[in-house]
């Protein structure tokens, strides 16, 4: 099996961090995959905003976990045993589960393909980390993370136009402890002949 697949089929989820930074070189190369991502007409549409700041990502990521509300009680969904998800343990403060980077993804709020485009750039970024030995977490929110006075502020101070909206967060860092892979549904793939 080639590399490239290697790391799609080994890529997985991560919610546990080390405090340590990604180092720049590394970061440099992970921005830039997803400047090469796909988008609709090759528009490059989406704004990327890289924040570094444990202050900053603390505070945001707080404000992403209230949006999320509590764990899910029932019993029933369980995310993974290893790298606990805030839908399975309300003791989790950060919807960013205090990554040492948050990368957060905009789009202008009119285009119609602004979230396919950000989901592109977000999954080159993640596979790239991956090949690094990096690991990421895909966070949802974005849009009423960055609605509140915070998020206005970060985006105005980064430059990031008003018209354009978060669609996405990607919290990376170095792995802390193992994720493990949940048994692939094969019966997911159908065909037409």
């Amino acid at each position: 099996m080639n590399e490239v697949l290697k790391c799609l089929k080994e890529r997985r989820t991560i919610r546990r961090f080390l405090k340590e930074q990604i180092a720049e070189q590394e970061l440099h190369y992970i921005l830039e995959a997803g400047l090469y991502a796909p988008t609709a007409g090759g528009r490059q549409s989406p704004q990327i905003l890289v924040c570094q700041d444990a202050d900053v990502n603390g505070r945001l990521g707080r404000l992403n976990r209230k949006l999320f509300g509590g764990a899910n009680s029932d019993g029933i969904h369980f995310v993974s045993p290893t790298q606990r998800s805030i839908a399975d343990d309300d003791s989790i403060e950060s919807g960013f589960y205090d990554a040492p980077t948050v990368v957060t993804l905009f789009a202008p709020e009119r285009w119609v393909y602004g979230i396919h485009d950000c989901t592109s750039v977000a999954m080159n970024m993640m596979t790239a980390a991956w090949s690094l030995g990096i690991g990421c977490c895909y966070v949802s929110r974005a849009e009423e993370t960055f609605r509140t006075d915070l998020g206005r502020e970060l985006q105005q101070r980064a430059g990031i136009a008003e018209h354009y909206v978060a669609r996405v967060h990607i919290c990376m860092g170095y792995p802390d402890g193992e994720a493990v892979a949940k048994e692939r549904k094969m019966e997911r793939i159908h065909f037409v002949k």
